[in-house]
């Protein structure tokens, strides 16, 4: 896992405070923190080789 799910909380939270200016970046940056949660979370499923 690349982050913590205290990690992935707090970033989700850092960006949901952005201001209306950086908008557009905070919801591209939030599509990453998504895309890289749900890697982690397949990993995760993933059995043991």
């Amino acid at each position: 896992m690349r982050l913590s799910w205290p990690q992935h909380l707090e970033t989700a939270r850092v960006i949901e405070r952005v201001d209306e200016e950086h908008r557009g970046v905070a919801l591209a940056l939030m599509g990453v923190a998504l895309l890289l949660l749900a890697q982690d979370l397949l990993e995760q499923e993933k059995p043991p080789v």
